[in-house]
């Protein structure tokens, strides 16, 4: 048997007793610092990759904050968010977040351009400021356009559209910009637009070079076109001709083409190019024969205006007759003729047609079966024909006394007659309503139809500057007007034709001087408000303000006191002049000494959210809730008003941001409205004119020139700027030599002046 080897134990292996204890210890920090290798080793591959996208993150965040903070109640300098681009600088240069980096830091530097333009128009209001501010729109255009090309905007705040410096000095009505470059914009819109711009400012000639220029360039918008040729047809004969060529393609596209199933009617477009005609010196192009699309509406206006013309004609005394048996024939059809539009035309027949007699006048100016027939398009509730409302065709309310009434509506809706032909048609009137052959009723028609016509009479002239004109056609024919019985009316009267003219002195003479204590409520309301408006255009603010508290109260009392079957349009006049009312007492006056809300209304405070301030009313439409009693969208508007007129600068600024995005509800009382809404801007905190200017871009395209210059004066003078209210005057007297002048009365009404 063989003995078993024994193992030695090798040497400094370990193994052995002897020598185990003798090794050398392994170090404590080698382990961990073998996983930090590792982690390290992981961990910098990650934080390259994800570094940038949480960068890109924190930047979003950062960025729409700062943006955000531009409109929230803050101080006067604007927030420089233009400095959180450093969070996008370097995942920019990365593959794997270029995409997404580059994209928010473009929107970023567009949305801080826009930023500063804005801010310049409403945060701190300034014009220089304001020109400035245009080169870095601009270039964001360009930087997008040389970039990734998006059309709208919606990472880093509420989705907006992609800069342009047209549309956005559009949007802030920037007239200086957008009259300094006109054929460098290149949407239609912002054309129209700039043509817009130099008619506000009263410079035909920059409107008809501007208009000349789009003309060259073959304008095919519709919109575009009419405005460009109407435009020119208030230039000479050769800008006319190229006119009547554009309006003419116009007129016979609408009555060929429909678009997605619509038509556009014609009737006012031809109403402009026979007046283009008539300035050229050549004959219009024919009407278009068996239109397919649109018709050729607006017959009252090219009714009257084809009498004017064939009068203008001293050898036409054929064509003269034939218009005014038109109109005869139209006025004893048609009983459903506004009232009006009955009386324009009853005008023209009175003054040019010599072999009317009194009968025929009379049945004229009251159709016998007028009341008898139904309005078009109205049923009863069984589908039978509902009965139409007896009505005066030619009597006017007494609110219409007022100087404010007075001014023209936007549009071409009614027909252009001239207040000397009113005059000749009132004094006819009158004469006829001698006649012994009449009857009481019929010589009653016709004696209201003359005092109606007198009163139409005098607020022409008055619009036409002719003050003496307009005061004697008050004074020969007054008595035989309803509206003028009472001696608060006829001051009122002669006050508005005063105040028209320019003579602020001798209107206010006139309402300060008055008795009103045999006046009912509604008109003393209406003498109250003009009071009130003529003390502040003088500076007597305290007299103002006690007079516009009193007004509002007697129009509260009017409006009270209405039985509940008054006739509809009685109802809405007694609305306007109460909304009227308390939009001049808000605007005038100031507490301690007088209350500006109506007792009763909702108290003055702003909601947590000034974003949602902003009620809406809906005062782009006399038909809108805010003109039915008990309805609470007047008052909450009125209380909005009167709080933030008296919250501190920072939550002014941002209620001025939340006003400019809910633009297009002024009310009809643009005076008032327009110095309130400049009493957002205390003492230094920028140009009262560049911020209406931004806040009433919209809202002006709903007005008529000349009711948005009279109005911007006004309003000017109420804060004491008499800068401003000489410049505004300039443009108002501008417009209204264009206006007045017969030959292009239509042309003027169509392009809204």
């Amino acid at each position: 048997m063989c003995a078993q080897p024994t193992p030695r134990p090798r040497e400094r292996d370990g193994s052995s007793p002897l020598h185990r204890d003798a090794s050398p210890a392994r170090p404590l920090w080698r382990r961990p610092l073998a996983l930090a290798l590792a982690a390290a080793v992981v961990a910098v591959p990650t934080l390259a990759l994800l570094g940038p996208v949480a960068a890109v993150l924190v930047g979003t965040r950062t960025a729409a904050a700062c943006l955000a903070s531009i409109e929230a109640p803050r101080g006067p300098a604007l927030p420089d968010c233009r400095a959180e681009i450093r969070w996008f600088a370097l995942p920019s240069r990365l593959r794997w977040t270029y995409r997404t980096a580059s994209a928010l830091a473009e929107e970023l530097g567009v949305r801080a351009a826009v930023a500063d333009y804005t801010d310049a128009a409403v945060g701190r209001p300034d014009p220089a400021a304001l020109a400035g501010a245009t080169e870095a729109v601009a270039t964001a255009h360009a930087m997008v356009a040389a970039g990734t090309g998006r059309i709208t905007f919606d990472e880093l705040g509420p989705a907006c559209g992609a800069p342009s410096l047209g549309r956005e000095a559009a949007r802030l009505g920037d007239r200086r910009t957008l009259l300094s470059q006109p054929d460098r914009w290149t949407d239609w819109h912002v054309r129209v637009h700039t043509l817009r711009a130099a008619l506000t400012e009263g410079d035909l000639q920059r409107a008809l070079a501007i208009a000349k220029g789009y003309a060259a360039m073959e304008p095919r918008d519709e919109d575009l076109r009419t405005t460009t040729g109407a435009i020119l047809c208030l230039g000479a004969s050769a800008e006319a001709k190229r006119g009547i060529e554009l309006l003419t393609l116009n007129q016979d596209d609408r009555a060929a083409r429909r678009y997605a199933g619509m038509a556009r009617n014609w009737g006012e477009v031809r109403a402009v190019l026979v007046a283009c005609a008539a300035r050229a010196g050549v004959e219009p192009p024919p009407m278009p024969e068996a239109p397919e699309a649109g018709v050729a509406d607006a017959v009252e206006v090219r009714l009257a205006q084809r009498a004017r013309l064939a009068a203008a004609r001293k050898d036409a005394a054929e064509a003269k007759q034939r218009a005014t048996r038109a109109i005869r024939d139209l006025l004893g059809t048609s009983a459903a003729l506004e009232p009006e539009a009955r009386g324009d035309l009853l005008a023209v027949v009175l003054a040019e047609d010599e072999a009317l007699d009194a009968a025929e006048a009379a049945a004229l100016a009251r159709p016998e079966d007028d009341g008898d027939e139904p309005a078009a398009g109205e049923a009863g509730l069984d589908g039978a024909p509902a009965r139409a409302e007896p009505r005066a065709p030619t009597a006017l309310p007494a609110g219409s006394l007022r100087a404010l009434d007075w001014l023209p509506e936007r549009g071409l809706a009614r027909p252009v007659i001239a207040g000397s032909l009113r005059a000749r048609a009132a004094a006819r009137a009158a004469e006829l309503a001698a006649a012994p052959e009449l009857s009481p009723s019929q010589a009653d028609a016709l004696r209201a139809a003359a005092g109606a016509l007198a009163l139409r009479a005098a607020r022409e002239l008055a619009l036409e500057g002719d003050a003496p004109r307009a005061v004697d056609a008050l004074d020969r024919l007054g008595p035989l007007a309803p509206e003028l019985a009472p001696e608060a009316a006829r001051a009122l009267a002669r006050s508005s034709v005063w105040a028209l003219v320019g003579e602020r002195d001798r209107a206010l003479d006139l309402v300060e001087r008055v008795d009103l204590s045999a006046a009912p409520p509604a008109l003393r309301a209406a003498v109250l408000l003009q009071r009130a408006e003529h003390l502040a255009s003088r500076g007597r603010r305290r007299d103002a303000a006690r007079a516009a508290v009193l007004a509002d109260e007697e129009a509260a009392a009017a409006r009270a006191a209405v039985p509940a079957g008054e006739a509809p349009p009685a109802r809405a006049e007694l609305a306007l002049l109460d909304a009227r009312s308390r939009w001049t007492r808000l605007a005038l006056a100031l507490p301690p000494g007088d209350s500006p809300l109506r007792q009763g209304s909702p108290p003055a405070q702003l909601p947590a959210d000034h974003g949602a301030a902003w009620p809406w009313v809906g005062f782009a439409s006399l038909d809108a809730p805010w003109a039915r009693d008990g309805q609470p969208a007047l008052s909450r508007a009125l209380a909005t008003w009167s709080a933030a007129r008296d919250a501190p600068p920072p939550a002014r600024r941002a209620l001025r941001y939340a006003a400019l995005r809910g633009r297009g509800d002024a009310p009809p009382a643009l005076i008032p409205y327009a110095a309130l809404s400049a009493q957002l801007l205390g003492d230094g905190e920028g140009d009262p004119e560049v911020w209406l200017d931004a806040f009433l871009a919209i809202d002006a395209s709903r007005f008529s020139l000349r009711r948005y210059a009279f109005a911007r004066a006004e309003a000017a003078r109420w804060r004491g700027d008499e800068g401003s209210a000489a410049a505004w005057q300039r443009r108002y007297d501008a417009l209204r030599a264009v206006a007045s002048d017969p030959a292009s009365a239509e042309i003027a009404r169509y392009l809204g002046i």
